[in-house]
């Protein structure tokens, strides 16, 4: 079943459906969530409340031919919604000043385990350089392969801004990384693998 018929058979009330779209994208949706607070339980109460969301207003929703892409792009707006509304007011949180961690891990971890650990590090420290919504696009293309679409959708910005973006990005990581053609043939293959 195609996510579009998926999203209409969840729309017209099927319980099961929605449990597997649940299901299905339940650990994406926490890992992205995590990724702008460490505030574990604002995480899950911002997946609950979306999901208790989408069955009360189902009939009201629009059509989707991607499930992730909506999920991603609905949650990022809760949070950081409910993170501006949780911040100090001297320090108004806006859509461009939220924080977005981006850190290779074990759990993660793109590179494969041949790669050594001088490498791992070159590229964590060059993606701690990059600025937060850096850091987010690179998340998105890489770790979530989406689309330029997709990632235009999910941060709320244009299809071209999307790729300034992601074209900026790998600019400011080849600044800081001399062997980035290894290091990106290295993702690409553990990718293909």
């Amino acid at each position: 079943m195609s996510d579009e018929q998926k999203w209409e058979a969840f729309k017209a009330g099927d319980r099961e459906v929605f449990e597997q779209i649940f299901r299905a994208h339940i650990k994406v949706l926490y890992k992205y969530g995590s990724r702008f607070t460490s505030n574990a339980p604002l995480v899950e109460d911002c997946i609950q409340d979306l999901f208790i969301d989408l069955w009360q207003k189902k009939n009201t929703l629009g059509s989707t031919d991607s499930i992730k892409r909506y999920l991603l792009g609905a949650l990022r707006r809760r949070i950081i919604r409910k993170l501006a509304r949780h911040a100090p007011e001297d320090s108004p949180l806006e859509e461009d000043r939220y924080n977005f961690e981006l850190v290779l891990n074990i759990e993660d971890e793109l590179i494969a385990e041949e790669q050594n650990s001088s490498q791992q590090s070159t590229l964590n420290s060059a993606i701690l350089q990059l600025s937060k919504r850096q850091r987010e696009v690179v998340y998105l293309k890489y770790f979530q392969h989406l689309s330029y679409e997709e990632i235009a959708e999910v941060m709320h910005i244009s299809y071209q801004a999307a790729r300034n973006l992601v074209y900026q990005t790998l600019k400011a990581l080849k600044q800081h990384i001399h062997s980035l053609k290894a290091l990106l043939i290295s993702l690409i293959l553990n990718f293909i693998i």
